[in-house]
């Protein structure tokens, strides 16, 4: 039956819908004559013709037209089958579910295997192998399998794939790692955060100076007289004469530099540095979007989803304003 499908499918003139069929069927035969078979190399024959009938088929490059995924999938696990069932998977990028095929078999070589090749690719195995690594004593003491949580320990940390935290209530679910295992992962984390709250606590007190700094320069400003020295017109540079015109901010112009009416108006009153102008806008458009964002709360919920540091994302919407309650209306 499987030479006269062989000899069908090598037909040039049948329709495409026909080609997958005999192509399923080619393909399910080869799995039972494999089941069936007693001799190893017939075996390994007739699953290594399902395996390039599924894989060229799902390349598009085979003569023989393509074999649906579902059928692949149906008749892997019914025949027994896991390259199949794997292939499928790969071709669709199911990673953690080719790893959990493993894991759920107790196959810790075919874990590690599946880790070191789609790993790579996605970053999100190295939990689940730590997860099933520590699982018991029975899977740690297996070949290989302490080195691979080194490995998985060093990718965790550098993709920051896990809080420190996680990685050790994860470690200690099966009583099965010793602390040997994980001292230099440990040792590294608590070395960085003790490095983080030294430039954390210096990055304070220099805010702490600054923001008292500034009260004080305020306070003098507004309780204080101010003694302008400027002789020279910060605009064009030569010498002042009157009629001048002070800033607060230490600036002086010719009245004319800045063509502004007489002094004492309403509109010279209202007027700006044009030095100091630009950085003050600045600032001001920041400050008020500040307190625009203060009730677009999906905003601030959104950025919290896809922080990766969440404590910081908090504190930078603190600083902006958006925990701060209204103050009520007069």
């Amino acid at each position: 039956f499987i030479i006269f499908l062989e000899a069908l499918l090598d037909q040039s003139d049948l329709l495409q819908a026909d080609k997958a069929d005999l192509s399923t069927a080619l393909f399910e035969m080869y799995l039972e004559a494999a089941n069936k078979t007693g001799d190893r190399s017939d075996k390994d024959k007739f699953q290594h013709k399902a395996k390039d009938l599924i894989t060229n088929s799902n390349q598009k490059v085979s003569k023989n037209g393509a074999v649906d995924t579902s059928n692949v999938l149906l008749l892997s696990s019914l025949s027994k089958f896991p390259t199949g069932t794997t292939l499928v998977r790969e071709r669709a990028n199911l990673y953690p579910d080719i790893f959990r095929s493993y894991t759920s078999a107790k196959d810790t070589a075919g874990a590690i295997s599946a880790l070191r090749k789609y790993g790579p690719e996605d970053h999100s195995l190295y939990s689940l192998a730590l997860t099933y690594f520590a699982s018991s004593e029975k899977v740690v003491s297996e070949p290989g399998v302490k080195d691979e949580i080194q490995t998985c320990l060093q990718k965790i940390d550098q993709g920051r794939l896990m809080a420190p935290l996680q990685v050790v209530k994860i470690l200690s679910q099966g009583n099965s790692v010793t602390m040997g295992l994980v001292k230099d992962y440990l040792a590294q984390n608590i070395s960085r955060e003790r490095k983080e709250i030294q430039s954390n606590r210096r990055l304070a007190d220099d805010y702490r100076k600054e923001t008292a700094s500034k009260k004080n320069e305020i306070e003098e400003l507004t309780t204080k007289p101010v003694v302008f020295n400027t002789r020279r017109c910060s605009a064009c540079s030569a010498s002042l004469d009157l009629p001048v015109v002070h800033f607060m901010c230490k600036h002086s112009f010719h009245q004319r530099c800045l063509n502004l009416p007489g002094v004492g108006t309403k509109a010279a009153e209202g007027a700006d540095c044009p030095i100091c102008q630009p950085g003050n806008d600045t600032i001001k458009r920041i400050r008020r979007q500040q307190i625009e964002s203060t009730e677009q709360h999906d905003l601030f919920k959104a950025a919290l989803e896809r922080s990766t540091d969440r404590f910081g994302t908090v504190s930078e919407f603190f600083g902006r304003g958006v925990m701060t309650t209204a103050a009520p209306a007069d």
